[in-house]
């Protein structure tokens, strides 16, 4: 899985592009508007006979040498790791790709905060408790977190932190998803076909 994020503030038109340019490494591309993207990657390794680094590497070359826009690129087995890997390289771009038998060493240390979805508040309840590290809340109950959080936040919290399974961009059938094609706030690119 590949999480894509562009600079703030970036043009409609702009994004559209590295929407088309993602296109060109998967034909499973999800917009996050206003300035991310998701990737699955499982057929463009296959097709480019490269890795997802490679991958990665790539689609940034690209972006810079084609649109001069520099992207921060997570990769990892879920969208959970791969959104928290891309939120962890500074502005203004690099390639983080995270594999599936480092995760846990790689997420534990990170603060809880760092972790894909974990509000603020979510976060500032869990210090309450002495929770400070995705490792600490990985290694917790989900009992233990009723307490502190919401039951249904709270199983999400420790299922991402746990690294659960991993996941494709369409599951939540959420707007934007493309196959074969880019939707930008509900429209579609020229010469591109939307598949909802």
């Amino acid at each position: 899985m590949m999480h894509v994020r562009c600079p703030d503030r970036l043009p409609v038109e702009t994004y559209r592009q590295v929407l088309e340019a993602l296109t060109e490494l998967s034909p499973v591309v999800q917009a996050l508007p206003p300035s991310a993207a998701l990737v699955e990657l499982k057929g463009a390794l296959r097709y480019h006979g490269t890795d997802t680094r490679r991958l990665g590497e790539m689609l940034r070359v690209r972006t810079i040498s084609r649109l001069g826009v520099d992207v921060r690129i997570g990769i990892g087995p879920s969208i959970t790791v791969a959104a928290t890997a891309s939120a962890q390289l500074p502005e203004p771009g690099g390639v983080l790709a995270v594999t599936l038998g480092h995760v846990a060493d790689w997420l534990a240390p990170l603060p809880v905060e760092a972790l894909h979805d974990i509000g603020p508040r979510q976060a500032e309840a869990l210090h309450e408790y002495g929770i400070h590290t995705v490792g600490r809340l990985a290694a917790l109950p989900c009992p233990a977190l009723r307490p502190v959080i919401p039951p249904e936040p709270g199983r999400r919290a420790t299922s991402r932190s746990r690294t659960a399974a991993a996941q494709e961009p369409g599951n939540n059938q959420a707007p934007g998803v493309v196959a074969g094609g880019v939707v930008v706030e509900g429209t579609v690119s020229p010469g591109l076909t939307y598949c909802p």
